[in-house]
């Protein structure tokens, strides 16, 4: 357990101080969301509070899943393509210990960086819509129940790919991850319309499914070896 806190914590202070990373997080974080919410405003003639559960609920789930992919390239493949995974590999620790930790501490800088961009598409929400807006009690249950799960889904199912694939095979889920990301964005804006809000049902769609992405990374995550995470590197 001890080593389990000492790597998740190695990794989420290392994730909050790389400038590149929080850079390219922040100007997603920001601008994607602030800029997508302000169109759906304009454009509904509903309920604004609806509409905009409706949206933050898919919008929230792509982006926990794009930060934990995010930070866990940074934590997973650059210590492959440096070689430090190797000096962490012959530590007194499990494989699956490294992977948990590794996941705890990304998927917490991962859920930081999602929850602070909901703030901030809420603040400007509700700032420039004419009128005033309340937002449903299930909103506030997907962000602190399902997102948490998508953003360790996230970041284990990616560090588990890129422990099991080598260099050149990386290089090449970066860009499937990119049309994957393209997908979820309209597959889950065709799901959940913006008026018709959040609902239990969707809630509960959202929370097996983070559950099965979870356990599927964690799976994988086991089945690998140090000797193959070793052969990977060269």
């Amino acid at each position: 357990m001890n080593e389990l806190r000492t790597i998740a914590r190695k990794e989420f202070f290392q994730a909050i101080t790389n400038k590149g990373v929080l850079i390219a997080a922040f100007i997603f974080a920001i601008w994607f969301p602030v800029f997508t919410t302000l169109g759906i405003l304009a454009g509904i003639s509903g309920d604004p509070g609806t509409a905009l559960a409706g949206h933050l609920a898919s919008l929230s789930v792509v982006l926990a899943i794009f930060m934990g992919y995010l930070f866990s390239s940074d934590a997973f493949f650059r210590e492959k393509k440096d070689g430090t995974i190797l000096t962490l590999l012959c530590a007194p620790v499990s494989l699956r210990q490294i992977w948990e930790g590794k996941v705890l501490g990304v998927a917490t800088a991962a859920y930081g960086m999602t929850i602070l961009s909901v703030l901030i598409t809420v603040a400007v929400a509700f700032a420039f819509s004419p009128v005033g807006i309340t937002l449903p009690w299930l909103l506030l249950v997907h962000l602190v129940i399902i997102l948490p799960i998508y953003a360790a889904a996230s970041a284990g199912i990616i560090g588990a790919a890129q422990l099991y694939l080598g260099m050149r095979e990386n290089q090449f889920l970066g860009m499937g991850f990119v049309f994957l990301f393209i997908f979820l964005i309209f597959g889950l804006q065709t799901f959940i319309s913006p008026e018709g809000g959040v609902t239990v049902q969707t809630e509960l769609f959202f929370g097996v499914l983070g559950i099965v992405l979870l356990l599927l990374g964690r799976r994988w995550a086991g089945r690998l070896s140090k000797e193959r995470i070793v052969r990977t590197i060269a």
